[in-house]
């Protein structure tokens, strides 16, 4: 019996992908709202706000939400009369109550709390809505999705493919870094959720592993399209607010909405690579020397025989330096980050000597594989865990319960690692173990 899929917002830029690859691999969608044009999908009444039929669900082995309502925003803000925020709800108890087993929520990786635009922030108060539900644990998950690119030039892909065809282009945010995902990567990742999570997790990032400046991505668009430079003009969000406005006014013109702009100006990274390890085919398919579509493949094929390896050098190879230097505007802490001379040969000594014990052992490095760029680091969660009243548990001033007075203030005193960076969490959380510590608390 196959699979049933119930998806929002089906007739959608991701949506209509969705749908197309969902029954490639052979499963039945239902469309609640509209559906994608030119499709014989079955389709279910219904507007975003409105509590849908329970017999809507019947038989679904996942929801996707992907809908969402753009007018909402503007008119009600994060306030109680966004439709959004409702509609989420009452699609999650009527989902939970038909007996749906899991919801995947399309969120965005411009949910924070302190977001910039109203998109932002009622994502992420959507997000914290679906969590405080009573049967949010594994049922509920959360996928924060990055900068969408290819297949139709709708939605954002659409507007950056016209800006990108602009010979100059004045523009904010250049410096800002962006996520860029393939829109096949993201429907296959929503899918694997919905169908086969690798884990239970509540929030999972599908975003690019490798964050790029906005203005660098504009510029691979401009050559990839069109096989000629951008060249871009850096300018202030005022002006470019105005520019907003303008160009509903003149025609011929790409209109952007002032959402998308503000949106941009907080854009910042999240960590994505784990998440994407745990999906097919994300980063493995990047690193081989095919193109995307033959290194999915390839990926499919392969995946149940691959293994990842992680490699940790000891910290003598590190030369980092922090000073501090005195001026006429006061002291400034300047920190140079490195590695040492003889970190390249001894990397490549361990790559060759690696895949010696690997074919020893019947397996083979795929090609193309590559060490992580030197410094990149990983906090350990869970091994001292704050409020654990075993042994290795501390206190809530990082105490080890099995050595009183060894205090633990790194990453590893965290319960559990979000799916987004947690260097500025774990800086707070020392500061104030030892302001404690130091009597100034």
């Amino acid at each position: 019996m196959p699979q049933r899929l119930v998806v929002t917002g089906a007739s959608g830029y991701i949506g209509a992908r969705l749908v197309e690859r969902a029954r490639r691999r052979g499963c039945e969608v239902v469309a609640l709202g509209s559906r994608p044009a030119a499709t014989d999908i079955p389709s279910i009444v219904w507007r975003l706000g409105e509590r849908p039929s329970l017999a809507a669900f019947a038989g679904a082995t996942a929801v996707i939400h992907l809908a969402h309502d753009w007018a909402s925003d503007r008119a009600n803000g994060t306030g109680p009369g966004n439709a959004n925020l409702s509609g989420a709800e009452a699609l999650a108890d009527a989902a939970r109550e038909a007996g749906a087993p899991r919801l995947v929520f399309a969120s965005t990786t411009s949910s924070r709390p302190e977001a910039l635009n109203a998109y932002g922030k009622i994502k992420f108060a959507i997000e914290e809505r679906l969590r405080a539900l009573s049967h949010g644990d594994g049922c509920i998950i959360c996928a924060r999705i990055g900068l969408v690119y290819g297949g139709p030039e709708r939605a954002m892909c659409g507007l950056m493919s016209k800006l990108a065809g602009l010979p100059v282009l004045p523009m904010i945010g250049l410096d800002r870094e962006v996520q860029p995902i393939h829109l096949d990567e993201v429907c296959d990742g929503l899918l694997a959720l919905a169908l086969d999570p690798p884990t239970v997790r509540q929030t999972v990032v599908l975003a690019g592993p490798v964050p790029m400046t906005f203005g660098n991505w504009l510029r691979v668009l401009r050559r990839a399209r069109h096989g000629r430079r951008l060249g871009l003009i850096p300018v202030p969000i005022a002006f470019a607010l105005m520019a907003c406005d303008l160009s509903k006014a003149i025609p011929f013109v790409p209109t952007v909405e002032r959402e998308r702009v503000i949106g941009l100006a907080g854009a910042a990274p999240m960590a994505s690579a784990a998440d994407l390890a745990g999906l097919p085919p994300s980063s493995f398919a990047a690193r081989m020397p095919f193109g995307r579509r033959a290194g999915s493949e390839i990926f499919r094929a392969l995946a149940p025989a691959l293994a990842m390896a992680t490699i940790y050098f000891p910290g003598r190879y590190s030369a980092n330096k922090a000073s501090l230097r005195y001026g006429d505007d006061g002291a400034r802490i300047h920190i140079h980050g490195g590695i040492t001379d003889g970190f390249d040969a001894l990397a490549h000594t361990m790559r060759r000597r690696l895949a010696r014990i690997w074919r020893k052992l019947g397996a083979f490095a795929l090609p193309g594989a590559a060490l992580a760029t030197a410094g990149t680091d990983a906090h350990l969660g869970g091994v001292f865990p704050l409020g654990v009243a075993a042994p290795h548990g501390t206190s809530r001033l990082g105490e080890l319960n099995g050595a009183p007075g060894l205090h633990i203030v790194d990453g590893a005193v965290l319960p559990s690692i979000p799916s987004t960076f947690t260097t500025l969490t774990i800086m707070a959380n020392a500061d104030r173990i030892g302001r404690h510590l130091a009597g100034i608390g």
